[in-house]
């Protein structure tokens, strides 16, 4: 499926399926939640990958670019669903990999590698260089005149994509919901879901980082510049769109170790308990962290009884692989 216009997508998006999520933990705190199976959204282009994709996409193409560069691990669900996004809209991809070229190529780089991403590995040193001007000019006087996509997505256009699910999912519930909950990287989809969905509803964003450093600066920005490209310069100063950021918050404290670390027994067995009784695959990085969040946030009673909640599965299912999976 090609999807070339924003209405495409919307309507794509409305299609992605809510799916009861039952535990027993859940049915004795009075919890309902709800996945938004938005791994199911593309074959390929699962979660809020292509989200954050289809805008940077859309603006490399209207710029003249035939080739984009991002960023990544051997694992990076980015630059597998980049990959997949480039080859379906005809372009060359190139994914610049953190650390040395492995003896083997790790499931995630071999399907990029195959659906015609030219992988390119530097020394971790060099990786931290990534958003320096000068590194940045070698990369494309190297490779060819491209669009840069940072890792993950994490621009003002991938968080207007979570934006525009945002408002699917408004229209999909009718606002039948109280808060609605997704795990947190670069905190982009965070502040497009915040700035997409009804003010009045919090959003609660997991991460998964074991140090959150500047995410809340991060999502902050992001979500104030959408709410002033949505009401059409309305607000004058960021201080006074910064007044609006009161409907997401973020949580910590469910990073289980750290990004894509090694997972606890605790965990994993909170992962076999939660898949064995709802029947929902979830990711060994993202969506187990989220889960296990609100999970551990209702036995606190954290969630008043009697609480809908809807949760974003943010796909990267691919990533199993990687991990001793239930």
């Amino acid at each position: 499926m090609v999807i070339d216009t924003a209405q495409q997508l919307l309507n794509a998006a409305l299609a992605v399926p809510l799916q009861r999520a039952t535990t027993a933990l859940l049915a004795r705190q009075g919890i309902e939640l709800w996945i938004r199976r938005d791994d199911l959204l593309d074959a390929q282009l699962s979660g809020n990958k292509f989200y954050k994709l289809f805008f940077n996409l859309q603006a490399a193409r209207a710029q003249g670019f035939q080739q984009v560069i991002s960023f990544g691990g051997a694992y990076s669900n980015h630059l597998h669903a980049l990959a997949a996004a480039a080859h379906r809209y005809g372009m060359h991809a190139i994914g610049v990999i953190r650390g040395e070229r492995p003896a083997h190529l790790s499931p995630t780089l071999q399907d990029a590698q195959a659906r015609g991403m030219k992988l390119v590995f530097i020394s971790r040193a060099d990786y931290d260089r990534k958003t320096a001007a000068d590194w940045l000019a070698d990369l494309q006087a190297r490779y060819g005149a491209s669009y840069l996509i940072p890792e993950g997505g994490a621009n003002l256009l991938g968080a207007r994509g979570m934006q525009l699910l945002g408002a699917a999912l408004e229209q999909q519930t009718g606002g039948d919901y109280s808060a609605v909950c997704l795990p947190v990287g670069t905190g982009t989809s965070l502040a497009g879901l915040a700035a997409g969905v009804d003010r009045r509803k919090p959003v609660v964003g997991f991460s998964v980082l074991k140090g959150a450093g500047d995410l809340g600066g991060n999502v902050a920005a992001f979500y104030d510049a959408l709410w002033r490209d949505w009401h059409e310069g309305a607000f004058t100063s960021p201080a006074s769109a910064s007044a609006l950021a009161e409907n997401w918050r973020l949580i910590s404290g469910f990073h289980g170790g750290g990004y894509a670390k090694k997972m606890s027994a605790m965990m994993f067995a909170f992962w076999q308990g939660f898949e064995r009784e709802t029947g929902i695959p979830l990711d060994p990085v993202y969506t187990i962290k989220m889960v296990w969040g609100i999970s551990s946030l209702a036995q606190q009673g954290y969630w008043p009884r009697g609480s809908r909640l809807v949760a974003i599965h943010t796909g990267g299912l691919q990533g199993r692989r990687g991990f001793n999976c239930p």
